[in-house]
């Protein structure tokens, strides 16, 4: 408004000097000044409005501003919130990771001592089948000679004959190899077989010369060298 008021004195300031100097063109000019007058009013009052809107606009975005704070506020107490929550929650899963690593560890090393307890059992076992194999495997070889003695007590001759062999077979230096190699003689003269049973008692005294059964082989041989 002070802008449109200094123009209209500008305006009747240089009208009433005009009137002095050219009257011919009063006319023109009054005219060319009321328009650029009218065109200054328009554009203050375009600049007016503008003001306005943007007071308005500046309003808004204040209020907007504020909500904005508000927001930022609330927000920024809530992510504290939700941080605080979140690193509790880690330390929790923290410990219960370390419980549980804890856990597998003494669960490994529990399954190495189980593993090296169950090598054991294993080898003391195969040991022992070792032993009751070879115990086994022994036991048949004496076997062999005390079946032939029962057979030969109850003068089944075939039997005798076979058990105290097989045990010639898989004890070839035992103890008892003679006394079974003459009571095969014996047998096979019981079988009325006189050279079978020579063969085997030539076999006593040419292997055993100073045993009992040598002696014995030898009173054998004279009776089966009668017809």
């Amino acid at each position: 408004m002070k802008l449109v008021i200094l123009l209209s004195a500008v305006v009747l300031f240089m009208t009433g000097c005009l009137k002095t100097r050219n009257e011919v063109k009063e006319g023109e000019q009054r005219s060319t000044m009321q328009q650029q007058v009218v065109t200054l009013q328009r554009s203050n009052a375009d600049v007016g409005n503008r003001f306005s809107d943007l007071e308005s606009q500046i309003r808004e975005l204040n209020g907007r501003v504020d909500v904005v704070e508000n927001n930022v506020g609330k927000g920024s107490a809530g992510m504290e919130n939700a941080l605080k929550n979140s690193q509790q929650q880690n330390m929790e899963v923290g410990q219960r990771v370390a419980i549980l690593q804890e856990a597998m560890g003494k669960l490994e090393r529990d399954l190495l001592a189980l593993n090296a307890e169950v090598q054991g059992l294993k080898a003391e076992k195969m040991a022992a089948q070792g032993q009751q194999a070879a115990k086994a495997a022994q036991a048949a070889r004496k076997d062999f000679h005390e079946q032939g003695e029962e057979a030969f007590e109850k003068k089944d001759w075939k039997q005798a004959i076979l058990q105290y062999q097989k045990y010639r077979d898989e004890y070839p230096k035992g103890k008892k190899f003679a006394d079974s190699t003459y009571k095969i003689g014996v047998a096979f003269q019981e079988l009325g077989m006189k050279d079978e049973a020579k063969t085997f008692y030539d076999e006593v005294v040419a292997k055993f010369p100073k045993s009992e059964e040598a002696r014995r082989a030898r009173i054998r041989l004279k009776s089966v060298g009668k017809k």
